[in-house]
């Protein structure tokens, strides 16, 4: 029988900061010597939609993108897809000895196409000239719909007026599309490597995955698959479509979903990422995920699950919020250009516990927005005793209970990853007991995958073995990626 899916459009509505991390480009050059930082073929650059408003009187040049001259200029924001805005607000520098004027107005328009614009809102300056430093001003009307975003400057008279900016805030109603979320039960998944089995089960093979074993084991087909690959230059997406096309598909009607993790390797930092170092390994990347040409027409999406555990000291792009948001948004952000965004679907995943656990370091300063994720996952490992405050956060239930609370008013879950491990010393038998009790628990994990592998092999189970068997055969656990089209 065909999955059924939920309503796209059942998901939550929330309010945040539409603009922040978004592209945008300008009708006129901003001055050489007040550029923006990091443009490519889509954006200027990235200065002002950073989410950083500067304040005081000293003037910073590094914050700041300018425009000279009496002429009006006018600013595109891409929103990446249609969403409600409520409010739009500029801020900036001034200094009226140095040339440096606040506008004479701002007007912002909204378009579906960039080519039918409607004036939204306006803001003319009424006051007489203050003191120097930063200013913002803000215009409010009715909630209206648009992807793009026009604010129109025009300066204040003068011999060479000049405007410098540091940020241009929208905010609004972000829709929570729901994408691919099964409305009858919840996705059956594992990462089967092949150096995960033993001889003689392996019996020999040399392919990187065995579904087929991993499923006779457990005694049921999977309808998800995780599989890992590097975020760099080197490793193509074509790679992965070998797998999906010549494993994926093998002793199954169709091809079971993919989940990737997406990993930049020791060689690739964040930063490299935000400079734009990586635009055309991206722009490559997500246009072949969506070409008929690698994909032979198959339109199915895959979990894409890049840089997860980034609030864990173990991965080299961790422990650092201020630099992965960034690097999160620029990444997503080509991914809407070129349409990926649309076709995959974006997993955000930290690790179940911080390390360290202190505030800087919570899962949600690594939050980029409800408009830049489809679904939250989560790495489910048993903790050892001297992480937690009692035995019962150190199983299933317990370990989800954080993401749930933060995120799952508004947004799909998953396991990304998870499984008992012998060195935690946990129950395994109570451990997959849990793993199943998700349904009644959390009716919004719409997924699960065991990462079956070292001390975590579920063919060892013994009895944790046979209670997987047994409650992997209830048909709320889908075996099946047939959705009727």
């Amino acid at each position: 029988a065909p999955i059924r899916l939920e309503d796209p459009d059942s998901g939550k509505v929330t309010s945040g900061n539409l603009s922040i991390g978004k592209f945008y480009q300008a009708d006129r050059d901003p001055m050489p010597e007040y550029q923006d930082l990091y443009p490519n073929r889509w954006t200027l650059g990235s200065k002002l939609t950073d989410g950083k408003i500067s304040s005081g009187t000293a003037y910073k040049k590094p914050a700041y993108v300018a425009w000279r001259g009496k002429e009006p200029f006018s600013i595109t924001v891409d929103l990446g897809r249609t969403q409600t805005l409520e409010d739009a607000e500029i801020s900036g520098f001034k200094d009226y000895e140095a040339g440096f004027v606040v506008p004479e107005s701002f007007t912002v328009s909204v378009s579906s196409d960039k080519e039918n614009w409607t004036e939204w809102s306006s803001w003319k300056n009424t006051q007489k000239d203050g003191p120097d430093g930063t200013y913002q001003y803000a215009v409010k009307a009715a909630g209206t719909q648009a992807r793009y975003v026009r604010v129109t400057v025009q300066p204040q008279g003068g011999t060479k007026p000049i405007v410098m900016l540091d940020e241009i805030t929208l905010n609004g109603k972000i829709k929570n599309t729901w994408k691919y979320v099964p409305a009858n039960g919840s996705y059956h998944g594992a990462f089967p490597p092949t150096y995960g089995i033993k001889e003689p089960l392996r019996a020999g093979r040399k392919k990187p995955m065995s579904l087929d074993i991993y499923e006779k084991v457990v005694g049921k087909k999977l309808s998800m698959v995780l599989w890992y690959q590097g975020m760099s230059p080197e490793r193509a997406f074509s790679e992965l479509q070998v797998l999906r096309l010549n494993e994926m598909m093998e002793n199954n009607y169709g091809q079971r979903f993919m989940s990737l993790g997406w990993l930049p390797p020791a060689t690739v930092k964040l930063q490299d990422i935000i400079s734009g170092k990586l635009d055309e390994y991206f722009t490559e990347y997500f246009s072949d995920s969506i070409d008929d040409a690698y994909t032979y027409g198959d339109k199915t999406p895959i979990w894409l699950r890049p840089m997860n555990e980034f609030n864990a000291g173990w991965v080299n792009w961790g422990l650092d919020p201020e630099t992965f948001l960034p690097a999160w948004r620029r990444m997503y952000n080509i991914a809407e250009q070129i349409g990926a965004a649309e076709r995959h679907i974006f997993v955000w995943s930290p690790n179940h516990r911080s390390y360290p656990d202190v505030e800087w370091n919570k899962m949600e300063k690594y939050y980029p927005g409800d408009q830049y994720v489809d679904w939250v996952g989560l790495s489910c490992y048993p903790p050892s005793r001297q992480y937690t405050d009692s035995e019962d956060a150190r199983y299933p239930i317990g370990r989800i209970k954080e993401l749930s609370d933060k995120y799952g008013d508004r947004k799909p879950m998953m396991i990304a990853e998870g499984g008992y491990d012998e060195e935690a010393r946990v129950s395994r038998l109570r451990w997959v007991k849990e793993w199943f009790e998700f349904q009644k628990v959390y009716p919004n994990c719409k997924a699960m995958i065991w990462e079956n592998h070292g001390t975590r092999v579920i063919q060892d189970g013994g009895e944790a073995l046979e209670l997987y068997r047994k409650e992997v055969q209830n048909p709320y656990w889908i075996s099946e990626t047939y959705i009727g089209e």
